[in-house]
């Protein structure tokens, strides 16, 4: 593990001062301290620092017995506004956030099936941001920061996309015609990265380190939590749980791959299931992927015999994966999220809740909480908010990442001799 700067160590006290400030709402200089367990002298520098920032603002005071009234302090909702841009393979929706993250406007809008460009998405971007112009949507307020959430993988420091299958795309340049449309700086990112950054701050990262945020939606992947630092791999491209292998030489992926989890778990995969069951059934031909869904609970619900296995078989495919997941990284926890499970009954969610200790190894399962929660694309927006306050932070010379500072490492401790010993030969002092 690489040491800690000086400014290492400030940057993440500085995080640490502003979620406990975004989770209180109004908070002291005691309070954040005693929550972050911080030195006061620390919280009152890195306080005094984003208030004269005009990110934090005094918000009253609270009268104390026989002193000075005790000063509170809360985010400051008027310094500016914040875009979240979800880019989604069958939408684009833009959320006008303010500095406090919350929510002042939305504008979304459905794409065309079929592949896009970065073009065509940029000039969707710039409608919709006219659109909630059109409504005062910004009050005046100057954007700050843009973060934007983009299918496949997503190279952020180069402001690239560099492979998003659906559309086609390998090594597009995106961050020039985003920051045109937006005419504000821009940070991009994949959504399985801004949906673990919105658990981490306002889900299940409240009561968890070790956690693995699943998506549920047109694609599925996973955002990996661990020791409350967000895991992205070398390339920006960890957590692709759902294109890893579930079943060998099984049915084709978008990927092109075979025998994906996404191919069994996601939308199409859902639909060739339960043509595979009953090819005639009518609902094969629905091809917009959120009235397939919802109509396929529907039936599932109402009755309807090819329905209901194929959201059982479903099911078992996910229990499976999320199996994998479990025995591979031994969380405390697993969100299942995305806008599947705004249409998801009670059968899919028990069929997984009843298969899922089967799929895991005692260990990792005894030890592991499900949610499923319908945020209908609220962590991706809520994520990619974070992390647009992120780069606007370090814009202006205040940086704080958005994980959770990683423990300090434990001291070296020097191995006894015998620890060294080659097996089968002697050391000193042995017989």
């Amino acid at each position: 593990m690489a040491t800690k700067t000086s400014k290492d160590i400030r940057n993440e006290s500085r995080f640490m001062v502003l979620r406990s400030v975004y989770a209180g709402g109004t908070v002291t200089r005691a309070q954040v301290a005693a929550e972050t367990a911080l030195s006061p002298a620390t919280v009152a520098t890195l306080v005094g620092e984003l208030v004269e920032e005009g990110v934090l603002r005094e918000a009253g005071r609270i009268s104390s017995q026989g002193g000075r009234p005790t000063v509170t302090f809360q985010a400051n909702p008027q310094r500016g506004r914040l875009l979240a841009i979800d880019v989604a393979e069958t939408y684009v929706r833009l959320d006008v956030y303010d500095l406090a993250l919350a929510r002042v406007d939305r504008e979304q809008v459905e794409l065309d099936p079929g592949a896009q460009s970065i073009e065509s998405i940029a000039a969707v971007i710039a409608g919709a941001l006219r659109s909630l112009r059109g409504r005062e949507a910004l009050g005046g307020e100057p954007i700050l920061h843009a973060g934007v959430s983009l299918p496949g993988q997503v190279d952020t420091v180069r402001g690239v996309d560099v492979f998003a299958p659906n559309w086609g795309w390998r090594d597009v340049p995106v961050a020039d015609a985003l920051t045109e449309a937006v005419d504000a700086p821009v940070r991009v990112d994949n959504p399985l990265m801004a949906m673990a950054t919105g658990e981490l701050w306002f889900g299940a990262g409240r009561r968890f380190r070790d956690f693995v945020a699943v998506n549920l939606g047109t694609g599925v992947g996973a955002g990996i939590i661990l020791d409350g630092q967000l895991v992205r791999g070398r390339g920006n491209s960890a957590g692709e749980w759902g294109h890893t292998t579930l079943v060998w030489q099984g049915r084709g992926c978008r990927c092109g791959r075979r025998g994906c989890v996404e191919a069994y778990v996601g939308v199409e995969g859902m639909r060739t299931t339960l043509g595979e069951i009953a090819p005639d059934h009518p609902l094969v031909e629905v091809r917009h992927h959120r009235a397939f869904i919802e109509q396929l609970m529907r039936a599932e619900a109402a009755g309807d015999e090819a329905a209901r296995e194929a959201v059982l078989r479903t099911g078992d495919h996910l229990a499976a994966g999320l199996g994998n997941l479990v025995n591979l990284l031994n969380p405390e926890h697993v969100s299942v999220l995305g806008w599947i499970t705004r249409y998801a009954g009670t059968e899919l969610r028990e069929r997984v809740r009843e298969r899922i200790q089967q799929e895991c190894l005692p260990g990792p399962g005894a030890g592991v909480s499900m949610e499923f929660t319908d945020t209908a694309g609220e962590s991706v927006s809520l994520g990619m908010a974070v992390l647009a306050l992120e780069g606007f932070l370090e814009q202006v010379g205040l940086p704080s990442p958005s994980s959770l500072p990683a423990p300090p490492a434990p001291a070296a401790r020097t191995p006894h001799p015998a620890a060294w010993a080659v097996p089968g030969t002697a050391t000193r002092g042995s017989r």
